[in-house]
């Protein structure tokens, strides 16, 4: 399994190692065989939660590398945090791509997000974006509930800070989730080329996004809620938070090219850079997303590039935006059909404590792209 690989692959690994903690015939397929998880365990593959409960890897996936095995050993408790925080991920990319083109489909198994990741397009940087800022916001929020053993509140800010406010409570641990985020993730990353340096660079700016978006929050505290002191500390974003500003960067992601100064005086660090296609811009900032191919059109299924197409897919006829069926259908246009739904409705609360509603049928109008 080459480099570029590896993200669906250990994203895919957490959360199937999630379902080791569900009933066994939760976690087993129609088949009756394991997807992914065994339960003979192996001096290279046991991983154990804080619950001292052994959650093994099949070891001929090799999904996870010998570092993230560490790192999940060495933190107790926070493999759930980590398969959490891809889970919100996932379903965050659906949420918001889902009235473009591509609307982030998933399949089962060691590749989650299909062959989208083997180019070096604009949603590849989107995925591992979202992932990393998954993985940094759930990681910094499990600190501050107690989940981790290895870490708790952020509690570097305390004392005075303004005329009527001082620090205090329980800052979410943004530098713990950053720290760990950054050798969790970017330890995947093996290589010195462009794909390489583009994946770090979207691995840390959905990081850094989690970090900028933290905002204070304050409790008051006074006689009849007069407010005359407030304590204050550093709150998580929330992912919805973060996905819009990624996506907004997704929309306008720089297009890069691998920099070499070619000076022998130069250092591997100055070696490694990302500059602008377009010498005119400038050089993308932490915060940005890269890419450096153009993306597939979406419109058309092809098992090449692994895209599904837009057909059968629902859009909206009087929108002339991206959900709209010119644009989603890509000019093939649309097929208009009527379904009769039958909903509750007129709900009235009887005390107590009876709640008697009508069933109302409406027709609803679809229309679907051919």
């Amino acid at each position: 399994m080459g480099h570029w690989a590896l993200l669906p692959g250990w994203v895919s690994a957490m959360l199937l190692l999630a379902l080791a903690a569900l009933p066994a015939a939760l976690a087993a397929n129609s088949s009756g065989r394991w997807w992914g998880i065994v339960n003979v365990a192996s001096s290279t593959n046991l991983l154990t939660d804080s619950k001292s409960l052994q959650l093994v890897l099949e070891p001929s996936l090799q999904l996870l590398s010998r570092k993230q095995r560490r790192l999940i050993r060495q933190n107790p408790g926070i493999l759930h945090s980590v398969s959490g925080g891809l889970q919100s991920a996932v379903r965050e990319c659906k949420w918001q791509f889902r009235n473009r083109r591509w609307n982030c489909p998933t399949a089962s198994g060691p590749h989650l997000f299909g062959k989208i990741v083997n180019r070096g397009c604009r949603e590849t940087a989107f995925i591992f974006a979202i992932t990393s800022a998954g993985v940094t916001h759930s990681v910094a929020r499990s600190c501050s509930e107690g989940s981790i053993e290895s870490c708790t509140c952020d509690y570097r800010r305390r004392g005075p800070g303004g005329p009527d406010w001082h620090w205090g409570g329980c800052s979410d641990n943004i530098d713990f989730g950053r720290l760990f985020g950054r050798e969790f993730v970017d330890s995947g990353e093996k290589g010195r080329d462009l794909r390489f340096l583009m994946n770090l660079h979207n691995n840390e700016a959905g990081r850094t996004t989690v970090f900028s978006e933290m905002r204070q929050e304050c409790k008051c505290h006074g006689m009849s809620g007069s407010c005359t002191v407030r304590t204050c500390w550093m709150r998580l974003p929330t992912l919805r938070a973060v996905g819009d500003v990624l996506r907004d960067r997704f929309d306008g992601a720089s297009r890069v090219l691998y920099g070499n100064r070619g000076s022998n005086r130069a250092s591997r660090a100055e070696l490694l850079r990302l500059e602008p296609e377009d010498p005119a811009h400038k050089p993308p900032s932490p915060h940005d997303l890269v890419y450096f191919e153009k993306s597939p059109n979406f419109c058309t299924y092809s098992g090449r590039l692994g895209t599904a197409g837009t057909a059968g897919r629902a859009c909206n006829s009087s929108s002339p935006a991206l959900d709209g069926c010119e644009l989603l259908c890509c000019g093939r246009g649309h097929r208009t059909r009527t379904q009769r739904v039958t909903e509750r409705c007129n709900c009235t609360f009887h005390w107590c404590c009876h709640v008697s509603c009508r069933n109302c049928t409406h027709t609803r109008v679809l229309h679907e792209c051919l």
